[in-house]
């Protein structure tokens, strides 16, 4: 039974999806205007092995309060911080910006992460798209202009509906209708695609460099879907190479969420966790 509550984190009002369970805490962070309705399968599997796991919306996501003006990544870390000084020593596990804020607080607070699991981490990818949301900033006037755009709602939607599926799954999987209607919803609007590109954007141009000079001691899974039409394995490729001794597990059949389309393997590679030393 999957129990959820309100939390507040570094002051940041959010919702927390948590199973009971035993050892250490498995912390689950979603991904780019994702919620951490994203882990539902992997909290259900996690709590059918008795294993005590939670999931939260991250600052300006799902029901989570907005985030301040200003660079991003300071504020995800604060959150996460205070997250894993609630938890305690924890399984850090992240997709996508999650990701990429997992390994971020592995390596700047390596006490409170005692194994970590990153999923189609993004800011080491360097193809034409990632290279192309880091060329410049786009001034704030082009950003309203887009949300001025008449397109009608209905045909976002009807674009959102039928593009999600090849984005989040991979090939022949099982798409869960609350899930594609989350992300119809989330870019009904053009002001909403505005507002999401222009923070992803601006998460792009902060993570130019990557994950250079990245130290994570904890046990170690990085986990790509091949399928991913978002991030490229590359990425993954780097990152694994990044941290020695890291363990690199390309799932065939995954896209962009794995959590979504392979929730059983990424369960397992979690646990899995702590018979590594």
């Amino acid at each position: 039974m999957i129990a959820e509550c309100p939390a507040t984190f570094n002051g940041v009002d959010t919702r927390v999806l948590s199973v009971p369970g035993d050892g250490a805490a498995v912390v689950l962070l979603h991904g780019y205007a994702d919620s951490a309705d994203t882990w539902r399968a992997v909290l259900a599997c996690l709590g059918e092995q008795g294993r005590r796991a939670v999931a939260v919306d991250l600052p300006g996501f799902g029901r989570a309060g907005p985030r301040d003006p200003g660079p991003l990544l300071p504020q995800f870390d604060a959150f996460v911080d205070s997250l894993l000084e609630e938890t305690g020593p924890a399984l850090l596990v992240g997709n996508s910006l999650g990701a990429a804020t997992a390994v971020r607080a592995a390596d700047r607070r390596p006490q409170l992460v005692r194994g970590l699991v990153a999923i189609d981490d993004p800011v080491n990818a360097r193809h034409w798209l990632a290279r192309l949301a880091r060329y410049g900033d786009i001034p704030a006037r082009v950003w309203q202009e887009v949300a001025r755009v008449p397109v009608p709602s209905r045909v976002l939607q009807w674009v959102a509906a039928r593009a999600l599926r090849q984005v989040l799954y991979g090939p022949g999987a099982t798409s869960d209708p609350e899930v594609l209607a989350y992300w119809t919803q989330l870019l009904a609007s053009g002001s909403e695609l505005a507002h999401l590109g222009r923070y992803a954007l601006q998460y792009a141009r902060e993570t130019t460099a990557g994950h250079q000079g990245v130290c994570v001691s904890c046990p170690t899974v990085v986990v790509h879907g091949a399928k991913d039409r978002i991030i490229p394995v590359h990425a993954s490729r780097r990152l694994h190479r990044q941290i020695p001794g890291s363990e690199l597990v390309i799932l065939p059949r995954s896209g962009h969420c794995p959590q979504l389309d392979d929730p059983e393997t990424v369960a397992r590679l979690v646990v899995g966790l702590e018979g590594v030393r």
